[in-house]
């Protein structure tokens, strides 16, 4: 496992997301027995420069397509707020999976999913067959839905922008697999953030163990299998979106057990067991860490009461206590 320190970058957050990357890349080009031919991430322009670079142009990028569709989403969600776009809103969904379904349908042909996402702007206004293409929706669907909007409306107007707009469609080259980033997320979200909350703080040995504590119980509970009641069915729970106010439903997963934790203690035990506590010190790399910086902030702390004092200083002489006098 491999853990990154900001301290090795001067405490630039950025570098050090190029960094660690870097590390992976050439541990699994160079050491790792896998054949790698694709690589998915976010849409960070770091990580897009990098992959530009040498060694790995030959590399195919792909960027995660909920990011981009959650980003569609919003942008929806703004041009729905303007005056006289109201009529948007029961069109975000539609759109949003149309979009999904020009990245899972194109095979990997940039032309094919532009093609493709351009046809919404003929759906949306009635006309399911244009020059030089056609709607995949059945007939039915064409009589399901009545809220069509006019060409020469405010709204048609300013969704054209979006759909045409040239970063927009310069960038669906990223999309054309259809890839997602989901188990790098949920690790993060669901996992990760139980063994190492950002509200505290740990040295680089602990951050290291609490990492591979999380890795431990996120591939113990790989699998789980849905919550099933009595009934059969599964349990799952409802919620309002904000962005586009309809309900959407997730599925909840069956607890987790901890079967491992026995086996783990018992091998702790094991390694551990009449060992002098003075076998026990920091790693290398702690200790190398430590050298630079024996903090984040690359300064010493100059004591709780004198930060105490200074906070209490700002409170007397902050905008809240003139306003008092």
């Amino acid at each position: 496992m491999e853990v990154g320190d900001s301290r090795e970058v001067d405490r630039h957050s950025s570098k050090m997301e190029r960094l660690l990357i870097d590390r992976g890349l050439q541990h699994l080009l160079t050491a790792s027995p896998l054949v790698i031919w694709e690589i998915i991430s976010d849409a960070s322009r770091n990580i897009i420069s990098l992959m530009k670079s040498d060694p790995y142009k030959h590399l195919q990028h792909s960027l995660d397509i909920w990011h981009k569709a959650k980003k569609l989403t919003t942008s929806l969600s703004d041009i729905a707020k303007t005056p006289g776009c109201r009529g948007l809103l029961q069109w975000i969904r539609p759109i949003v999976n149309h979009f999904w379904w020009c990245c899972s349908t194109c095979k990997g042909s940039v032309e094919r999913l532009l093609k493709r996402w351009m046809g919404i702007l003929y759906h949306i206004n009635n006309k399911h067959v244009w020059a030089g293409g056609r709607c995949r929706h059945s007939e039915e669907h064409e009589t399901e839905c009545s809220n069509w909007l006019q060409r020469d409306t405010v709204v048609f107007k300013n969704l054209r922008m979006l759909v045409t707009n040239r970063d927009w469609c310069g960038s669906m080259k990223f999309y054309t697999n259809c890839r997602q980033t989901w188990a790098v997320e949920n690790f993060f979200s669901h996992t990760l953030l139980h063994y190492c909350p950002k509200q505290k703080s740990y040295g680089y040995d602990a951050y290291h163990i609490r990492n591979m504590l999380a890795v431990m119980d996120h591939n113990n509970h790989l699998g789980r299998m849905p919550l099933v009641g009595q009934d059969g069915e599964v349990y799952a729970k409802g919620q309002v979106s904000r962005r586009t106010k309809q309900w959407v439903a997730y599925e909840e997963k069956a607890p987790k057990d901890f079967k491992y934790i026995p086996e783990l203690m018992a091998a702790c035990m094991r390694a551990t067991y009449g060992v002098s506590e003075t076998k026990f010190r920091k790693s290398r790399k702690s200790m190398s860490l430590d050298s630079i910086a024996k903090n984040l902030s690359g300064e010493t702390n100059p004591g709780s009461r004198i930060l105490l004092a200074k906070m209490q200083s700002r409170k007397k002489t902050g905008p809240a206590a003139k306003e008092s006098c």
